[in-house]
């Protein structure tokens, strides 16, 4: 598989998270973040980053994944209507990558470390 689409995920899709099966096959660069801050919102447990906040760098996972992939992901998404695909600046182990990131701009709970592995969902 040519893994020619690089995608950072920062919520379900990250390992040990409810959707990272469908990077099974992905290459994993590692977990970095963002060159830019956003903010990190929670609604109904589940994490949406907004770029109309700049409160933090986004705490993630790098993968390149192929073209089937990055269009599963798209739909499992709701690209463009529900989450919108961009391009971001993403620093992992001290190398800056340019890759994709999925946005929406729903009201919820703000996250306030940006680091969905540190919410106690329990709590909110």
């Amino acid at each position: 598989m040519e893994q020619k689409n690089l995608i950072f995920v920062y919520g379900t899709l990250r390992n040990g998270h409810c959707n990272h099966h469908l990077l099974k096959d992905a290459y994993c660069y590692g977990i970095g973040s963002t060159e830019s801050s956003y903010a990190m919102y929670l609604v109904s447990g589940y994490p949406y980053i907004t770029s109309s906040e700049t409160r933090y760098p986004i705490v993630g996972e790098l993968y390149g994944v192929d073209d089937e992939t990055l269009n599963l992901l798209d739909r499992m998404e709701g690209h463009p209507r529900y989450y919108e695909r961009r391009e971001i600046s993403v620093t992992v182990g001290g190398t800056l990558y340019t890759a994709w990131m999925y946005f929406r701009d729903p009201p919820g709970i703000l996250v306030q470390s940006g680091d969905f592995d540190k919410v106690n969902i329990g709590k909110i």
